[in-house]
């Protein structure tokens, strides 16, 4: 059944905005779908074909993530030119992302809309976001602080939760290496004005040995001991449609479970217990000419560790320490067209950041507020793009942050362009107010980015190659009070400047029965204060995916080279080596509605790491059946 124009927008997984007038915007709308790789969203906050966009943009479909199968959202990202993990453990443990040479901390992530992370590390860990229930993923590098604020340093991601229509359903079942099972499943359902689908996952995995830096301070205890984890998620999403010109739009989504790990547990425990949700109620309202968004959406992020089972002092157990955080934002926005080649939209933003903690902080909550600008013009074969934002957060001084491009298509195949850009990220509240550490008059780190894009595409060929420099100051850096004083107290400071020069290139094509990808990544990060290389991030790296089908066969073949990098803890450096991981795969469709997923990874059982003392996963398989109806 046909949907109105603003649910085949919602629907679509395009939930920022109806972004041109009703005419304009129907002729844009009938070409979308689930699987539309033509169509981005979260590059400029309103509908954009992708190959017009001004940014380097990665786009993960449905039918992507199952073909891939990946282990989590990590591991899909992993295949990002520009783009390096670092993994300390398990899927479920600790992922960073680091890209374009930033740091870990400057990639903003949302989930259909919603800026998730918690307000106390100022970081949002992948891992919590369970792949099986995953739609889309949209993947924007660059800076794009001038639309999203805080955070958006090295780029955005954002994450589309499962979308089925009413009377669709799937579920599936994984098994696999270290005692990995895992079960899921999708339900649509509703009418032609109220659609919705519910999604659920569970997991559990014994894991492997997760050892801790024994570089830490204090030294670390690595128990010889699998370290596992569990954790269950569901989620809820859709839109009721009440008039052609109004819907209100519904997500929501709970992860709970439990990560074991090897820590010193002299001062912390061995496992963390976590829950996290989200919850968004959006308004669309599209006029004749005029669309016009108000978002409501809270985020809580709650973890507790188990620090009393270890530490008794007369007979008294020392609590466990617990964090929940919480943010409550609202977000207006008004986009409107001026003629058939430009479009204003404008913003305005206001959240609530808490923390709520059995350590005591000099101060618990902050409130933020912005306002922002953005417009695109097409004159002809020449694109440009402006935006403006400005940004008050809490005691710390104000932020205008500003992004401009230019781009020429030279043909319907080929595109240059030109684009500069500011950024900046927020001190989190550890940094400012952490129980006798903190530092309250931390200011935020700033960065400027200038980047050169050429793309490319045919019907078989795409081709997108970017050069880029970004300048970050300010940089926090957690430092001993008295570097002469053994274990002395640690502050952060604004005392680091980066340099960072890079270039990446994405190639595939589709040739006969196979689809093809190359990722080509060069990064040189430098740290400008001691004059040394920034840690984790590898000089050169590449990625290349073959898929080849047969009748009812698909056959994966995937190729990681991570170059050698550097890590470094509170007493010493360590040289990580390069690696080159190689995974094998296969899917039987056993017909239209059941597939059969087979998968090998690190098929030579190479030994690596990610980041130092933590080693990388050894051989492991996984058996996933798939049922749709």
């Amino acid at each position: 059944m046909k949907k109105t124009l603003i649910a085949l927008c919602i629907h679509s997984l395009l939930y920022s905005s109806l972004s041109f007038a009703e005419n304009t915007s129907s002729q844009i709308f009938n070409k979308i779908t689930k699987n539309d790789e033509t169509i981005v969203v979260t590059a400029n906050r309103s509908t954009q074909n992708k190959f017009d966009t001004l940014a380097a943009v990665d786009i993960f479909t449905r039918e992507d993530i199952e073909k891939i199968q990946p282990l989590s959202v990590s591991d899909l990202l992993s295949r990002v030119a520009g783009i390096s993990m670092t993994t300390q453990g398990t899927s479920a443990h600790k992922s960073s992302s680091f890209v374009r040479g930033t740091s870990s901390d400057h990639l903003l992530v949302l989930v259909n809309g919603v800026r998730l992370g918690s307000t106390d590390l100022g970081v949002k860990s992948l891992a919590d976001i369970p792949v099986q229930l995953v739609e889309r993923v949209e993947v924007i590098k660059g800076s794009r602080a001038a639309l999203w604020g805080s955070d958006a340093v090295g780029g955005v991601v954002q994450v589309f939760t499962r979308d089925l229509t009413a009377g669709e359903s799937q579920v599936g079942g994984r098994v696999g290496s270290n005692s990995l099972y895992q079960g899921y499943g999708a339900l649509g359902f509703g009418n032609k004005d109220h659609s919705y689908t519910l999604s659920a996952s569970l997991e559990k995995s014994k894991g492997f040995d997760v050892t801790a830096p024994s570089g830490s301070i204090p030294p670390a205890d690595d128990k010889n001991d699998d370290d596992g984890y569990d954790r269950q998620s569901v989620g809820l999403l859709g839109t009721s449609q009440f008039t052609k010109q109004y819907a209100l739009e519904l997500s929501t989504q709970y992860v709970q479970g439990t990560t074991e790990f090897d820590a010193n547990t002299q001062y912390t425990g061995d496992e963390i217990s976590y829950k996290n949700y989200h919850l968004l109620l959006r308004n669309h309202l599209q006029l004749e000419q005029v669309y016009l968004q108000l978002g409501l959406s809270t985020y809580q992020d709650s973890t507790e560790d188990n620090y009393s089972d270890f530490n008794n002092q007369n007979g008294f157990p020392n609590p466990n320490s617990s964090f929940t955080t919480t943010r409550e934002q609202v977000t207006a926005l008004a986009q409107l067209p001026f003629g058939e080649f430009s479009e204003l939209t404008a913003g305005y933003e206001w959240y609530n950041e808490s923390i709520d903690s059995n350590n005591f902080y000099d101060k618990t909550e902050r409130d933020g507020k912005a306002f922002f600008i953005s417009t695109t013009r097409n004159i002809e074969r020449l694109k440009l793009e402006a935006s403006i934002r400005y940004d008050k957060i809490g005691d710390i001084d104000g932020e205008t942050s500003y992004q401009l491009a230019a781009g020429y298509q030279v043909s319907e195949q080929l595109l240059f362009s030109l684009s500069h850009g500011t950024a900046f990220k927020v001190p989190s509240l550890n940094d400012l107010y952490y129980p006798l550490q903190g530092n309250p008059e931390l200011i935020s780190e700033t960065s400027d980015s200038l980047e050169f894009l050429t793309r490319y595409h045919n019907k078989l060929f795409f081709a997108e190659v970017s050069i880029y420099k970004t300048n970050i100051d300010n940089l926090i850096e957690w430092t001993p009070l008295d570097s002469s004083v053994p274990y002395s107290p640690w502050q952060p400071e604004n005392i680091a400047k980066a340099e960072v020069f890079g270039a990446e290139a994405t190639l595939s094509a589709d040739i006969a029965d196979t689809s093809n990808r190359l990722t080509l990544s060069h990064v040189d990060a430098e740290d400008k204060s001691p004059g040394k290389k920034l840690a984790r991030r590898p000089y050169f790296s590449a990625n290349y995916n073959f898929i080849y089908s047969l009748g009812q066969l698909d056959f994966t073949f995937d190729v990681n080279y991570q170059g050698s990098s550097f890590d470094n803890s509170a007493i010493q450096e360590t040289q990580l080596k390069a690696y080159t991981l190689l995974d094998v795969g296969v899917n039987y469709r056993l017909n239209s509605k059941m597939n059969l997923f087979a998968r090998i990874t690190n098929l030579t059982d190479k030994n690596y790491q990610t980041a130092s003392n933590y080693p990388g996963a050894e051989r492991g398989y996984s058996l996933t059946l798939d049922y749709k109806f």
